[in-house]
């Protein structure tokens, strides 16, 4: 029988640190929160809900934006960005606008970028750029589904340096990100995604000593017996990519429907949101889209 991650502890632990960390802050962070009404799946409703509790309960400000056209969502950011109140902002994707979602990333202020899907806080991911400014006080932000994954394996002593990894999503919230921060750590990644051939998709499977599988759908699913013995599992789907049961017969360590990656996610979101505070001050008039702080 295998092991089980146990991602409310670690999420607590991040949770103690926001705790710790928040009365120091003057004014108290305030994080906005933008839900595009037209197209609202329920996973993002639920996420956006779940979010606003956990502001409430750890002492932060929160404020709902539910825009209701693409314009006002432009304009909606465009405002968010400059208005001084607020110190993070979090958008719900997809959008499936007119405007590709990877361009509407890059409207958020990066100094505001909760997420840190902006081009620049990315670009910060891939030089493996940990702080911004040459006094190592400001702490870069990187998407939070992809450190939460990371984290975790981290605070279950899964070796990452040397591992070979498989992740089964090409997203810029998880797969991308967290392909790059794996091989920061000195691991061997492969993404997989819904191009991949099954006979490629099942011998990555069979490679993996870490295997994290993403993919939204609920017709989707990995055949158990592919799993190699001993290999660490971390499902992060909504819906569930892997029979929990089937797999424990062959995994070391997997995550379980009721105690999910979500709330490391969302503990990290905080932390995130602690960073921009922190950047804000004294960054903020430096910032240039086009280059480097």
């Amino acid at each position: 029988m295998s092991g089980t991650f146990d991602c409310r502890l670690v999420a607590e632990k991040f949770k103690t640190w926001v705790r710790e960390e928040l009365p120091r802050l003057s004014p108290i962070p305030t994080l906005a929160t933008v839900l595009f009404k037209p197209r609202a799946q329920e996973a993002s409703i639920q996420y956006r809900d779940l979010i606003l509790k956990d502001a409430s309960r750890l002492g932060f400000h929160a404020k709902k934006f539910e825009p209701t056209s693409e314009s006002e969502l432009w304009s909606l950011i465009g405002n968010l960005n400059s208005d001084p109140v607020i110190s993070g902002i979090i958008v719900f994707y997809p959008i499936s606008g007119s405007m590709p979602d990877e361009d509407l990333m890059d409207l958020v202020n990066p100094l505001k970028d909760v997420e840190g899907l902006h081009s620049l806080n990315l670009g910060y991911l891939i030089k493996y750029k940990k702080f911004l400014d040459s006094g190592r006080t400001k702490k870069c932000v990187v998407p939070a589904t992809a450190k939460a994954i990371v984290k975790t394996l981290q605070e279950h002593q899964v070796p990452i340096e040397g591992a070979f990894v498989s992740i089964i999503n090409n997203s810029m919230r998880v797969g991308k990100p967290l392909g790059l921060m794996l091989e920061n750590l000195g691991a061997t990644v492969v993404k997989c995604h819904d191009k991949t051939e099954k006979t490629n998709l099942e011998e990555c499977v069979r490679r993996a000593d870490i295997l994290v599988t993403a993919v939204p759908s609920p017709d989707f699913s990995i055949d158990p017996c592919w799993i190699k013995k001993g290999a660490s599992i971390l499902d992060v789907s909504y819906q569930g990519n892997i029979d929990v049961i089937q797999a424990r017969e062959y995994a070391k360590i997997i995550t379980i429907p009721d105690n999910r990656i979500g709330q490391v996610t969302r503990a990290l979101l905080f932390v995130n949101l602690i960073y921009c505070a922190k950047a804000l001050k004294g960054l903020e008039s430096k910032v240039e889209i086009s280059s480097p702080f």
